[in-house]
């Protein structure tokens, strides 16, 4: 019997970078998958990947910041009745404060605050009645320290950190287990889109956070453990 046989988990962002590798080793362990993004063609092809591994996999193309899209989300997570959500979908901005534009900042809030916010919302009740789910945040190291130019990055991922951090303390004792994922930089192609392009040959692979994702969603409700950080060896 594999690790997450029989379960549901819905991941954000799960059409490249961390996401997908999450959705893939997480299809390896077993799991009914509920898959979110923007590009619903390379969505599309982790669909394919994970599917090919003998799960089920709903996936929801658009963008969360769009009520409808966050709507159906949240639908199929209580429809499905997931075990595990992780909210994983996220930017960056790698620019001097009095650069940084105010749509710029209300993306930055909203991706990466906000979405997390409103989908653990949406099912901690459903967590809570049942006694047992698991909710998964892909925070940052930057959520941990500061860094300059990323100002406004830092700002969210702290305040997820924040939000973590509060919501431990409120459901415990109701057999729900929050778990917090701090990496550093990893090779994926977040700086690129963010304009920023960087030799990421030295950067953290995905698959392995994703792995070790994996292992703490293994570890039994009576193991304690503090934020997974997981960095470069430098």
């Amino acid at each position: 019997m594999k690790l997450l046989d029989g379960k549901w988990t819905a991941i954000t962002g799960a059409s490249k970078g961390l996401g997908r590798e999450m959705a893939i080793v997480f299809a390896d362990a077993g799991t009914n998958l509920i898959l979110t993004a923007r590009s619903a063609d390379l969505l599309d092809e982790v669909r394919q990947q994970v599917v090919a591994r003998g799960v089920e996999c709903v996936t929801v193309a658009g963008d969360l910041r769009e009520r409808g899209v966050l709507d159906r989300v949240r639908s199929l997570c209580i429809d499905k009745r997931i075990d595990i959500l992780v909210n994983n979908a996220g930017i960056v901005d790698i620019t001097p404060l009095e650069d940084v534009s105010d749509q710029r900042v209300r993306d930055l809030i909203e991706i990466n605050l906000l979405v997390p916010i409103q989908l653990t919302k949406a099912v901690i009740g459903m967590f809570k009645q049942r006694k047992s789910g698991i909710i998964v945040n892909i925070n940052s190291a930057g959520g941990k320290r500061p860094v300059p130019d990323h100002t406004i990055y830092c700002a969210s991922k702290y305040g997820l950190n924040g939000f973590v951090e509060s919501l431990k303390i409120e459901v415990k004792g109701c057999g729900i287990r929050i778990l917090n994922v701090c990496p550093g930089k990893m090779a994926t192609d977040l700086f690129a889109a963010a304009g920023r392009p960087m030799d990421t040959a030295a950067f953290i692979p995905p698959r392995e956070v994703a792995q070790s994702v994996l292992y703490l969603l293994g570890l039994s409700d009576k193991c304690s453990h503090a934020d997974l950080m997981v960095d470069r060896m430098s």
